[in-house]
């Protein structure tokens, strides 16, 4: 899949490091994700147990050689030592288990069975051998526990263990073989093997912890080196940047060879120095990665954040030698097929109106080896688009039509750009590694929002809805902590659309920071639940409103819902309680007259009219407004107590603020009628003809009956009325 190494590649890679990048000093050093294919810094890890651990280059010196022979013994361990050098892992097998097996008592058996373990290890890689080896270690720790090589088959079992993701059973054989030598070499090399299992079990802190401790007691060169490696990799992990740093330039200056042959070390650290903006140093480092390992698998990523970094310090031909070198020496890979996005994009850029590139792009391109485009614009957006389609579900795909729409944008095709914006927006299958739907959103946001304003304005909810669904999904993350997204979610319930309003509001009450916002979200909220005649969802968030704003703006009014809710909850024992609560405890509040009518309103729910009355009259007394309607209701309860004549002055009262007719009449056929109750047909008819004649029919079949029944009383003729 990749292509040769060509020693002209070499050549040419080497000459842009000299005059493109100058050299890699030792001082100013250091990393990022080495399998990464966006050119974007990712601190995320992705290497796997085996890349993170490098348990083979981990230092071991080997079985030791103990105890003294003149025998037999002797001549044989020494043949199988010849045969172990040359890698005959079945004649040392058999030449070591000859003197395990013949001389158990000798002085060299120990280290005949440490051989027998390694030589397991070599001949196959299959669990078969390392259970053999591990069955042997275990006989050494068992029949010479005192014998050097006990000591070191304690940490290399664990090493096995750890080399097939036994990690607990590695952490247990380390930290025995630590607290057996705490103050030896072999305890430093168990903390080693800590430090890396921790590692592997993402446990970052702890590893940190354990190689920092190592640093401090080891004086060993091969020890310290991977502490200092394991130490990089976890502060990497933990996303601290400039320690992490610190530590690869310490093992840069030190052990320059040991890092240059690790990839993902070498990687990382070359990542890191693009993250901190140390971009000479960065793309210096990604060059030494690929003329290291031009084979690797990640071998394209780093050339492609090679070009990018060129790019963007405005080294352009040489970004385009790149991205033409990727996309012709990596195909089928999703770095090649980036580097062709990007190559294209950058052309277009460079390219005149005219089409025609200038002289000096034409002869950089020469000199890079790069051919001027022969693509127009609308061949550009054709290409772009179809690379859209074919990458479908990844970030190629969306960052060529993301490309396609800012080149619109710019050329001042609003339309079709926010069209191509919102269609990145809706990609969601290139997982959380596609940047690109979030920056569509962005950018929809910074254009859309200007016009959302100016709809607020207006006040035209229309517009304003159509213009934030345009966003694409989760368009409300744009606007979490701006008042903006609350007239929007005030807008969808206007229009009518609640159950987006709602969704809009509960978002507010738990993403953003901003107490009014929330404080208003909060009311819109039990607003939208009352709508939709859920109570108990409008009670708590009411009752979270008052708990958390006590003295809010809004807090009249959510003491006014609280109560509406409440009472369309039929809770009325419950909404007696508080309306006495709040009494209690607001003496000089401004809405206690208020409160004094919700609690004769539901007195009368409870047909405790005497109480109601009181209500009533406190209510006017502490100030409530004496309107028509609220004197008409004082004044029929009055009379559905049968206190008639405080009922007739009530409603005299309301004849002299003039009400509407409809109210004028009730009020006098009440008065009528509270005559006649009080047994006084004289004053009952004089209030009769002032009732008059009615266009009511309703009223006037009363009046009608009334003057029947005064008749009657009276026993006056027909003709003499």
């Amino acid at each position: 899949m990749y292509s040769s190494h060509r020693s002209w590649t070499q050549l040419t890679l080497l000459l842009l490091a000299w005059f493109c990048l100058r050299p890699l000093a030792s001082g100013d050093l250091t990393l990022v994700h080495a399998g990464s294919t966006t050119a974007t810094p990712s601190t995320s890890a992705h290497a796997s147990d085996s890349a993170e651990l490098v348990l083979t280059n981990l230092p071991d010196d080997g079985p030791r050689l103990e105890g003294q022979s003149q025998g037999m013994d002797a001549l044989a361990l020494q043949e199988g030592l010849n045969a172990y050098g040359r890698g005959e892992w079945s004649q040392a097998r058999r030449l070591f288990e000859k003197v395990v097996s013949q001389q158990p008592e000798s002085a060299l058996t120990p280290t005949a069975m440490a051989f027998l373990a390694e030589t397991s290890l070599k001949e196959d890689t299959a669990n078969g051998n390392r259970l053999d080896a591990l069955d042997r270690y275990k006989t050494l720790l068992r029949d010479y526990p005192q014998s050097l090589n006990a000591k070191r088959a304690e940490w290399r079992m664990a090493d096995v263990y750890l080399s097939q993701g036994w990690h607990q059973e590695a952490q247990s054989l380390y930290e025995r073989a630590l607290s057996h030598n705490a103050q030896s070499p072999d305890g430093e090399r168990a903390l080693l093997g800590l430090g890396y299992t921790a590692l592997a079990l993402d446990k970052w802190r702890d590893a940190e912890l354990t190689f920092e401790d190592l640093r401090k007691r080891s004086s060993h060169d091969l020890i310290l080196l991977h502490a200092t490696m394991g130490l990089a990799s976890s502060l990497f992990h933990q996303r601290r940047t400039q320690d992490a740093s610190a530590m690869y330039d310490l093992a840069y200056r030190r052990w320059p060879k040991s890092l240059r042959m690790n990839p993902l070390a070498l990687g990382r650290y070359a990542s890191i120095q693009l993250e901190l903006h140390h971009e000479v140093i960065g793309r210096g480092l990604l060059l030494q990665f690929y003329n290291l390992y031009p084979a690797h698998q990640d071998a394209p990523a780093m050339l492609l954040r090679l070009a990018d970094s060129l790019q963007s310090s405005q080294y352009l031909p040489s970004a385009e030698f790149f991205y033409g070198f990727i996309a012709a020496h990596y195909v089928e890979t999703p770095p090649a097929a980036l580097a062709a996005v990007r190559l294209a994009t950058l052309r277009v850029k460079q390219t005149p109106a005219d089409g025609t590139p200038s002289a000096s792009q034409s002869a950089a391109r020469l000199m890079y080896d790069t051919p001027p485009p022969n693509q127009s614009v609308e061949e550009y957006l054709k290409y772009m688009r179809a690379v859209a389609a074919q990458h479908d579900h990844d970030a190629i795909g969306s960052e060529a039509l993301f490309q396609v729409a800012a080149h619109l944008e710019q050329a001042e095709e609003i339309a079709p750009a926010l069209i191509a914006y919102k269609q990145v927006a809706d990609r969601s299958s290139g997982g959380p590694d596609d940047p690109w739907p979030a920056k569509a959103g962005e950018r929809l946001a910074t254009i859309l929002r200007p016009w959302m304003e100016a709809a607020v304005r207006s006040h035209d909810d229309l517009t304003l809805t159509t213009l934030f669904h345009r966003h694409g999904p989760a368009a409300e993350r744009h606007y979490l902590s701006s008042p903006l997204l609350l007239e929007i979610a005030d807008a969808h319930d206007r229009l009518g659309f609640t159950t987006e309003a709602g969704r809009l509001y509960q978002l507010m009450t738990k993403g953003t920071k901003r107490p009014l916002v929330t404080e208003q979200a909060l009311l819109g909220l039990a607003k939208v639940y009352l709508s939709q005649h859920d109570t108990a969802a409008a009670r708590k968030v009411l009752e979270r409103y008052r708990l958390e704003y006590p003295t809010g703006q809004g807090e009249q009014e959510a003491l006014h819902l609280l109560v509406q809710t409440m009472a369309d909850e039929g809770d009325l024992a419950g909404l007696l309680h508080f309306c006495r609560a709040w009494m209690l405890h607001h003496p000089q509040h401004a809405d206690r007259p208020w409160m004094y009518q919700q609690m004769a309103t539901v007195f009368l729910r409870l047909n405790k009219h005497e109480e109601a009355v009181i209500a009533t009259e406190e209510a006017f007394k502490a100030g409530a407004p004496k309107t028509i309607d609220a004197l008409l209701a004082y004044a029929d309860l009055l009379a559905q107590m049968k206190r008639y004549q405080e009922a007739i002055d009530v409603y005299h009262s309301v004849i002299e603020k003039k009400p509407n007719q409809s109210q004028l009449q009730w009020a006098r056929l009440q008065i009528v009628r509270g005559w006649q109750a009080l047994k006084q047909p004289d004053r009952a008819t004089v209030a009769l003809a002032e009732l008059g004649q009615t266009d009511d029919a309703l009223v006037t079949r009363f009046s009608s009956s009334i003057h029947e029944s005064i008749k009657q009383e009276r026993q006056l003729p027909q003709e003499g009325l």
